[in-house]
C-alpha cells in the first residue's frame, strides 16, 4: 500500500491531457545482457553490438516518423547500476524518442564506447529476475494508453547461469504476471548453439499466453521491422462454412502503405509554416464581381451541401449525393460466406490490392474452432484446392469477392481479392507485334530457346522485398537524418532496385556470346526506327566527340559554357548517369576524369 503527502497532493495536476492519456502508440523497453559472454564472439562486432545497433535502427525509424511510441534500454550484468538497483544499468528511461537518445546511441555504437561496457562487465551477478521485475513496474507506473507494451530481452545464453531451481521459478512466476498488464516478453538468443527450448520458450509462451502451435521465434534480423510495422489484426470474422456450422477466424495485415514525409508548405518572406485550407466556393456568388467589403467576401466562401460522390463501376463513373451513399448499405452480415471450392489457378498480375491473411481465431468460444480450420486447411494444400467466398469485412460496408489460397507451412489462408473484367488491361492494342496466338506463331530457334532458358535458369533467384528497400523514402529520411543531427551532406544511398548489370554479366558471361551469336543485330533492327529528338546528338552538335576530346574540354573549363542538353550526351558518350542538374552533370564529367 502506498501513501501519500499532503503536497503530493497538491502537486499532483487536476486534469491531465486527453492527447497524453489515450492515443495510439506503443511502449518498447530493450532489455540487453551486458555480461561477459556478449563480449567474446568477435572482438569487432560482439553480440552486444549487434543488440545496440538495433536499438539504434529502431530508434531511429521512430525519430524519423515523428511517432509518439515510447521506447527504453536497459542493460543488466553490469558492474555499474542505477541507485536503488545492483547490476542494472538504465541508458534511456521509458519515454518518447528523441534526438538526444540517439546521439548517445550512436556514440556507443560510432564511438566505440562499448568497450566501456565490456570493462565494465560482471562476471559474478546475473540479474534476470531483477531487471524483468523492474521492466514491469516501469510499464505499471504509465497511466497512459497504449496498445501493445512489450520486453525484448537479448542474450546468449540459453540457460541463465547463476541461478538455481529456486531463482528461475522466481522468474516464471515474473513473467507470468507479466500478462495481467498486458505486457509481452519477446526473447532474442543469440549464437548458433542457442537452445530456445531449454528455458526461455515457456517464458513467452506464457506472458503471451499462446499455445506450442502458435509460437514463433523471432530473429535478430527481424526486430526493426517487427517493431517499426508489425503484423496486425485487422477484423475478427465468422467463417460460415454452412447452416450452423461456423469457424472463428481472424484477419491480419501482411503490410502497411508506404507514406511517405507529409509536405510543409513554407512563407517565401519569412519561412514561416502556413496552414491551408479548402473551400467549396458557391456558384451563387462565384460570379459576382464586384466585392464591397471583407464580409461580404467571406459569405462568398460557402461550403456546399450538395456534394457528389462517385464510383467506378464498368468504367464509368456514377454519382451519389452524401444521403445515397448513407442509405446505401449491405444486408450481408460482417464474416466470410463459402462459395465453392476449386483447384488453385491464379496470376500474380491479378492482385487488385494487398492480401489478408485468415489465421483461426486463438480466443475462441466454440469448440474443436482450430481443429476444424486446420483440417480445411489441410485438405485443401493436400489436394491443391482455394476456396472462392464472399467477405464483408464491417457492417454497412460492401461485399467482395476473394479467394483463400492455402498455406500450410504458415498455418493459414492467403485472401485475394477477385477483380471484376474492367479491372483488368487488355494490352493486345498496345503491343499487338508482340503478341502470338495459333495463327500468327512466334518465330522460334530451338537454340536460342535453348540458351534463354540457361540464361533465366543463371540470373534467377528468390524475391524478398525486405532485400529492396524504396528509393524515394530512403532519401527523404536520409534528409531528415542529416537535419536533426547536424551531419555533414551525404552520398545519396544506393538505389538497389535498379539492375545489378555488372553482376549480371559475370554470372552469364560465356552465354552473352552465344546469344549475340544466334541473335544478330539486324534482327533486332527490323523494327522501324523512331524518330530522333530534338535533343539528339545531331541536333546538339556533339556527335563527333569521343573520350580525349571531352577530357580536352573539361582541362580547359570550357565544360561550363555548354548547354544541359549537350552534357548529357557527353554522358551518354561515357555511360554515366544523365539525371539532375545543370551543376551535378558538370561535376559528374568533371569527377569522371
Amino acid at each position: 500500500m502506498a501513501f501519500f503527502d499532503n503536497e503530493d497532493i497538491e502537486n499532483e495536476p487536476l486534469e491531465d491531457d486527453p492527447k497524453e492519456l489515450y492515443g495510439v502508440r506503443e511502449g518498447t523497453i530493450f532489455v540487453i545482457d551486458a555480461t561477459l559472454p556478449m563480449f567474446k564472439n568477435d572482438p569487432d562486432n560482439p553480440h552486444f553490438l549487434q543488440c545496440v545497433k538495433q536499438y539504434k535502427e529502431v530508434l531511429k525509424q521512430k525519430l524519423i516518423w515523428d511517432r509518439q511510441d515510447w521506447i527504453g534500454l536497459m542493460l543488466f550484468g553490469t558492474e555499474e547500476s542505477d541507485k536503488d538497483l545492483r547490476h542494472i544499468l538504465t541508458l534511456h528511461d521509458l519515454g518518447v524518442s528523441t534526438v538526444e537518445n540517439l546521439k548517445e546511441v550512436m556514440k556507443i555504437d560510432e564511438g566505440k564506447k562499448w568497450e566501456h561496457y565490456r570493462d565494465t562487465a560482471s562476471s559474478t551477478a546475473y540479474p534476470l529476475h531483477d531487471v524483468l521485475q523492474h521492466a514491469e513496474r516501469t510499464f505499471f507506473a504509465i497511466r497512459t494508453t497504449m496498445s501493445v507494451r512489450r520486453v525484448i530481452l537479448f542474450t546468449c545464453q540459453d540457460n541463465p547461469p547463476l541461478t538455481d531451481d529456486n531463482e528461475k521459478h522466481k522468474i516464471r512466476r515474473q513473467v507470468k504476471s507479466f500478462s495481467d498488464i498486458g505486457l509481452q516478453l519477446i526473447v532474442i538468443g543469440l549464437g548458433e548453439n542457442w537452445n530456445h527450448d531449454s528455458f526461455y520458450k515457456d517464458l513467452e509462451m506464457s506472458s503471451r499466453k499462446i499455445d506450442v502451435d502458435d509460437y514463433k521465434r523471432m530473429s535478430l534480423k527481424d526486430v526493426v521491422e517487427q517493431v517499426k510495422v508489425p503484423s496486425k489484426n485487422m477484423a475478427k470474422l465468422p467463417w460460415r462454412l454452412g447452416e450452423n456450422v461456423i469457424v472463428d477466424v481472424v484477419l491480419r495485415s501482411l503490410s502497411s502503405k508506404t507514406s511517405y514525409l507529409p509536405k510543409v508548405y513554407m512563407s517565401k518572406e519569412d519561412n514561416i509554416p502556413l496552414t491551408c485550407n479548402t473551400y467549396y466556393v458557391s456558384r451563387k456568388n462565384s460570379d459576382t464581381e464586384d466585392v464591397e467589403d471583407e464580409e461580404s467576401q467571406r459569405e462568398t466562401l460557402v461550403l456546399e451541401t450538395n456534394i457528389q460522390k462517385y464510383q467506378t463501376f464498368g468504367g464509368e463513373k456514377i454519382c451519389f449525393t452524401s444521403a445515397e451513399v448513407k442509405s446505401m448499405c449491405v444486408t450481408r452480415e460482417p464474416g466470410i460466406d463459402l462459395i465453392c471450392i476449386q483447384p488453385c489457378s491464379h496470376h500474380p498480375l491479378y492482385h487488385v490490392e494487398t492480401p489478408y491473411f485468415v489465421m483461426p481465431n486463438k480466443k475462441s468460444y466454440r469448440e474443436d474452432n482450430k481443429l476444424l480450420f486446420a483440417a480445411l486447411l489441410n485438405k485443401c494444400d493436400e489436394k491443391k484446392l482455394m476456396i472462392i467466398c464472399v467477405v464483408t469485412l464491417r457492417r454497412n460496408s460492401t461485399s467482395s469477392l476473394y479467394t483463400m489460397m492455402p498455406n500450410a507451412k504458415n498455418g493459414g489462408f492467403y485472401l485475394y481479392k477477385i477483380p471484376f473484367k474492367e479491372n483488368m488491361r487488355n494490352i493486345s492494342k498496345y503491343f499487338p507485334d508482340y503478341i502470338y496466338d495459333d495463327v500468327r506463331k512466334p518465330p522460334t530457334d530451338p537454340e536460342g530457346v535453348e540458351v534463354l532458358e540457361q540464361l533465366i535458369e543463371k540470373l534467377s533467384f528468390e524475391y524478398n522485398p525486405k532485400l529492396f528497400s524504396n528509393p524515394k523514402l530512403q532519401v527523404q529520411l536520409q534528409t531528415v537524418e542529416t537535419l536533426a543531427l547536424d551531419l555533414e551532406q551525404l552520398e545519396p544511398p544506393l538505389d538497389n532496385t535498379r539492375p545489378a548489370i555488372d553482376k549480371m554479366r559475370k554470372l552469364a558471361d560465356d552465354l552473352l556470346e552465344k546469344y549475340d551469336e544466334i541473335f544478330s543485330k539486324d534482327d533486332i533492327n527490323d523494327t522501324p526506327p523512331k524518330k530522333k529528338s530534338k535533343t539528339s546528338n545531331e541536333s546538339t552538335g556533339m556527335s563527333d566527340l569521343n573520350t580525349d576530346k571531352i577530357q580536352k574540354i573539361v582541362k580547359s573549363g570550357q565544360i561550363v559554357y555548354f548547354t544541359a542538353a549537350q552534357l548529357k550526351d557527353i554522358l551518354k558518350t561515357l555511360g554515366l548517369k544523365t539525371s539532375g542538374k545543370k551543376d551535378e552533370l558538370i561535376n559528374r564529367i568533371r569527377s569522371h576524369f
